[in-house]
């Protein structure tokens, strides 16, 4: 699987007047997190990006479990942070840190990047990415339990022991 384009977005802190709420924010999920050692560093993708677990596609902010997978504060933020997208002929599985993650999925298109001209440029009038065969969960709510109770996270388990 070949590197298509890399879409970059840029995103400043000062052209946000209102606070953002938590499902627009980042997420930090800490090495280790999602079981296996996985992540291998500490990964931080937007809310809404897809990591694979279990063959299931599963926005970070569905993972989030406010210990090991939490939304990063606005507060630790820099005035800008830019969030690279990587594009394949079809969307894909890569390794983000270790951990199986989605490749960039066309469903709000290339408009908003920094470099969509160059897109244009490259490939003219955009194409839709074939989407993979897999589930995709975008709540909590409908995470399997195993999954939940794989990411409990350690505060959990400590108040389960002392309970």
């Amino acid at each position: 699987m070949a590197v298509k384009w890399l879409g970059v977005q840029t995103h400043r802190a000062a052209a946000v007047n209102l606070p953002l709420p938590e499902s627009a924010q980042p997420v930090r999920i800490r090495a280790g997190a999602l079981g296996g050692g996985l992540p291998h560093s500490d990964l931080t993708v937007t809310a809404d990006h897809g990591m694979v677990l279990d063959g299931m596609v599963i926005n970070a902010s569905a993972l989030v479990n406010h210990d090991t997978i939490d939304y990063v504060p606005l507060s630790e933020l820099e005035d800008s942070i830019t969030v690279y997208h990587i594009e394949t002929e079809a969307h894909d599985v890569i390794l983000a840190n270790g951990a199986p993650s989605e490749t960039f999925i066309d469903a709000a298109g290339r408009a908003a990047f920094d470099n969509y001209q160059e897109y244009l440029d490259l490939y003219g009038a955009e194409r839709i990415i074939p989407e993979m065969r897999m589930p995709r969960i975008s709540t909590a709510r409908l995470l399997p339990q195993a999954i939940k109770d794989r990411l409990a996270g350690p505060r959990q388990d400590l108040l389960a022991e002392a309970s």
